[in-house]
């Protein structure tokens, strides 16, 4: 049973004290009452440029960027469980969720260094089924999993339009009983070390098959060069 569960929630609103923030901090206030050491951040106060594309985090395991992101990406990493928490716009996660999304970059994904870890996604709308499509999309980047798979341990979309009036979520006790069970129920996922074992299993079953025998032989032959992150932390945990 795992111990000194870290769990970090992510929030992209422009709106500090919105109900996207709102229902992410109750989900993390969750998380806490089952014991988990929670970290909010809030993209907004974070200094982030956007992915030039240029691929020097395969080689350094770090964004030549100097912004504030090393510093995120340091607690994303060091996280059990990630709570990624967008407004929908134009039924899309917003800009900001997406520039994130974007920097964690290809060594995220190669080194799957998101692997083991537990996810939630988290979305308003005025669109009834916009934050329930949304908090999904959020969880797709647990979904990909090249070398060491993810768990996904729920979503939530909240409907904010009552009547043409927009619902304060934080006015709202079912919408946050909703928010501080899904926070409890992924902390238990990770205390209880639940697999999922038929999540995602069609994905899971052609990154076994194809796509995961093609990515190990191409960072092997790269691997003193342009992949030399990807490399080494996937040898470090016994990956590759």
């Amino acid at each position: 049973m795992k111990k000194d569960i870290k769990i970090v929630g992510v929030i992209s609103s422009p709106n500090r004290n919105g109900n996207t923030a709102s229902l992410v901090r109750e989900a993390l206030n969750g998380a806490r009452q089952e014991g988990a050491i929670v970290t909010e951040i809030f993209l907004a106060d974070y200094k982030l440029e956007f992915c030039k594309g240029c691929l020097m985090c395969n080689v350094k395991g770090e964004c030549p960027i100097t912004d504030g992101f090393e510093e995120i990406r340091k607690l994303i990493y060091e996280a059990d469980g990630i709570i990624l928490g967008s407004p929908t716009y134009a039924l899309e996660y917003n800009a900001a969720m997406k520039c994130f999304l974007e920097r964690l970059g290809t060594y995220t994904l190669y080194a799957s260094l998101l692997g083991g870890k537990y996810g939630v996604g988290i979305s308003t709308s005025y669109n009834r089924n916009g934050a329930k499509n949304v908090a999904k999309k959020l969880t797709g980047v647990f979904k990909f999993g090249i070398f060491e798979r993810s768990y996904i341990s729920g979503t939530l979309g909240i409907h904010t339009m009552v009547n043409g009036v927009e619902k304060k979520v934080c006015e709202s006790t079912d919408d946050l009983n909703k928010a501080n069970k899904l926070g409890r129920k992924i902390t238990k996922d990770i205390e209880g070390d639940k697999k999922y074992h038929f999540q995602n299993i069609i994905m899971r079953l052609v990154v076994a098959v194809y796509i995961k025998p093609i990515f190990k032989k191409f960072i092997l032959k790269n691997k003193e060069k342009k992949e030399r992150a990807s490399y080494n932390s996937l040898h470090q945990r016994g990956l590759i």
